[in-house]
C-alpha cells in the first residue's frame, strides 16, 4: 500500500502553532482541515482527501502539511477574533461594557499575521513566470 498522510499529521502542525488553555473540539478541526484543504486545491493543486476514513489519497509534503496548517491556524484565529469582539463589546438596556479594544487590537493583529504567514507560504509553492 502506497504511503499516506493522516488527517492527525496536519492537525499535529496545527496544534503545534500556537499553545491554547482549552482543548478544541475534534470535529472543529477536522472542519478546518477540510476548508483548508480546499483553499489549497482551489490556490494551489487539487488534494484529494478522504473525510470518511481522514486520510489523505498520497504522501504529502512536509510544506504541504505546513501551509495546510497555517490555513488551519488562520480559521482558528478569526474565530478567536470574533470571539473577542462579543466579548468585549457588552452593550445591553442599562449597561454598556467596552474594554478600551486592546484585546481587539491583539486578536487582530494575530490574524493579520496569520494572514501574512498564510499567504506567503502559498506563493512559495507557485511557479513563478520565469519557468
Amino acid at each position: 500500500m502506497a504511503e499516506q498522510t493522516l488527517a492527525q499529521d496536519v492537525i499535529d502542525s496545527f496544534e503545534a502553532s500556537f499553545q491554547d488553555k482549552k482543548v478544541i473540539p475534534e470535529a472543529l478541526e477536522i472542519e478546518w482541515l477540510k476548508k483548508a484543504v480546499g483553499r489549497f486545491s482551489m490556490e494551489i493543486e487539487a488534494l484529494e482527501f478522504d473525510d470518511e476514513a481522514l486520510v489523505f489519497s498520497g504522501k504529502l509534503d512536509r510544506y504541504v502539511i505546513d501551509t495546510l496548517g497555517a490555513f488551519m491556524k488562520q480559521s482558528y484565529q478569526e474565530r478567536e477574533v470574533s470571539k473577542v469582539n462579543k466579548r468585549v463589546s457588552i452593550v445591553g438596556k442599562d449597561l454598556s461594557v467596552n474594554a478600551g479594544g486592546h484585546q481587539t487590537t491583539a486578536a487582530r493583529n494575530e490574524l493579520a499575521y496569520d494572514e501574512y504567514k498564510s499567504r506567503e507560504m502559498l506563493n512559495n509553492q507557485k511557479n513563478t513566470a520565469y519557468i
